[in-house]
C-alpha cells in the first residue's frame, strides 16, 4: 500500500510531494516547520511580531492599575471604591483590600502594620498589639500566658514570678513578703521560717533559738536580750553566765527591816501606795512581806532571797546591775534617787542577815 504522507503546506507556498521519497519518519525543515516527508518546507514570510506594549500588572511593578479609583473592579484589582479608596480604609489606594501585614494602618480595625511575619516585635501578626495579656511575649515583657493571674509563673505584670516579689505563687511558694529578709516571718526561699530549719530566722537570735517562737539559747548563743538566754544573760549579744552581785566592801552588822526600809524608802515614799505594783513600801513589814521570798515579776530570781545576796533581785535594782540577772532589766532603784554607799550596805547586811 501507498504510504499515507502528512503535508504541511504554508498558504503562500506551494507543496511539492514526491511519494517516492515518503518515509514514515519526520523530517525537521530548516525553517523548524516539521513536516511528514524528507523534504524542507520553506517560508518567505517574516516571523510576526507585535508592536503593542507589555501588559503590565501592580503585583509586578508594586503600582496600582491606571483603572484603580474608577470606581469599577477590573483585574488585577481587589476592590475599587472610586474616590472612596484611601490607604486607611478598606480599599486601599492601590485598589486591593486592607490586610494586616499589607504595611498600611486600617482606620479602627489596626493598630499597627509593620509589614512583616515577626510576632514578638513591636506589632504582632494581627496587628492589635494587646500589650501584656495578649498570650505573645512583646519587647519589654518577660513573659505572657495569655492571663492577668498573680498566681502562676507569669505575673499579670508580664514578669516572672521569682520569691521576693511580694505574689504567692500557687503550689510554689508558700508565702512571699517581698522581702529577701530572712529574720521575720517569711523567708528569703518563700518558705515560713521554724525552729528546726538550721538556720537564724523568723525573729530567732541564733540558729532555731531565741526570739518569740523558740526556746532559749545556751551559753555562747547570740541573743538580743536576757528573754533569749537560758540561765544566762545576754552580754553584748551573746549569752553569758549571770555574774554575782558586786556589792561594795560592807561591814557585817545585823539590821533590822525597819532600818532597810528607811535606808531605801528614805526622803521619797517609792513604792508608798502600792499603785500597779506588789512591791509596797509604806512601813517597815509591807516593805519586808512585800519583797521576802516574792518571784520577782521580771527576773528569774525572788526578789529579796534571806541570806542570799546573789539571788536578791532587789540589791541588783539597787546597784543598777539588774541586767545581770536572767530576765533582769529596766531602770535601778530607786527611781529618781541614788543610795549611799551608807544606805546601800544597810539593805545588804539586812539580806546577808537574814532580811528579818
Amino acid at each position: 500500500m501507498r504510504t499515507l504522507v502528512l503535508t504541511l503546506c504554508l498558504a503562500t507556498v506551494a507543496c511539492s510531494i514526491d511519494e517516492g521519497a515518503a518515509t514514515d519518519g519526520l523530517a525537521t525543515t530548516g525553517a523548524g516547520v516539521t513536516t511528514g516527508i524528507g523534504e524542507p518546507v520553506t517560508s518567505t514570510e517574516a516571523p510576526a511580531t507585535s508592536t503593542e506594549a507589555p501588559v503590565t500588572t501592580a503585583a509586578a511593578t508594586g503600582e496600582p492599575p491606571e483603572t484603580c479609583g474608577d470606581g469599577i473592579v477590573q483585574s488585577p484589582e481587589g476592590c475599587d471604591f472610586g474616590a472612596l479608596n484611601a490607604n486607611d480604609g478598606p480599599c486601599t489606594l492601590a485598589c486591593q483590600f486592607a490586610r494586616c501585614g499589607d504595611g498600611l494602618v486600617y482606620a479602627g480595625v489596626e493598630v499597627c502594620d509593620d509589614a512583616n511575619l515577626i510576632e514578638s516585635d513591636d506589632c504582632p501578626n494581627d496587628c492589635v498589639p494587646g500589650g501584656c495579656g495578649n498570650g505573645f511575649v512583646e519587647p519589654g515583657e518577660a513573659c505572657d500566658d495569655g492571663n492577668d493571674s498573680d498566681e502562676d509563673a507569669c505575673l499579670g505584670t508580664c514578669e516572672e514570678a521569682r520569691c521576693g516579689d511580694g505574689v504567692i505563687q500557687a503550689g510554689v511558694e508558700q508565702c512571699d513578703d517581698g522581702d529577701e529578709d530572712d529574720n521575720d516571718l517569711c523567708t528569703s526561699t518563700c518558705v515560713p521560717p521554724s525552729c528546726s530549719d538550721g538556720a537564724a530566722n523568723g525573729y530567732e537570735s541564733d540558729v532555731d533559738c531565741g526570739g518569740p517562737n523558740c526556746v532559749q539559747c545556751s551559753l555562747g548563743g547570740q541573743c538580743f536580750g536576757n528573754q533569749d538566754c537560758d540561765g544566762s544573760v545576754c552580754k553584748q549579744q551573746h549569752c553569758v553566765s549571770p555574774l554575782p552581785l558586786m556589792p561594795p566592801d560592807c561591814a557585817p552588822a545585823a539590821v533590822s527591816a525597819a532600818q532597810a526600809w528607811q535606808a531605801v524608802v528614805g526622803t521619797c515614799n517609792c513604792h508608798g501606795k502600792g499603785v500597779g505594783t506588789p512591791l509596797i513600801f509604806k512601813d517597815a513589814s509591807s516593805f519586808r512581806d512585800s519583797m521576802v521570798g516574792v518571784p520577782s515579776l521580771m527576773a528569774n530570781i525572788d526578789i529579796v532571797t534571806a541570806g542570799d545576796v546573789d539571788q536578791s533581785y532587789l540589791l541588783f535594782k539597787l546597784l543598777n546591775q539588774q541586767t545581770s540577772v536572767v530576765g533582769g532589766g529596766g531602770n535601778p532603784m530607786p527611781i529618781g534617787k541614788v543610795l549611799t554607799e551608807a544606805q546601800l550596805c544597810t539593805v545588804i547586811e539586812w539580806v546577808r542577815s537574814g532580811a528579818k
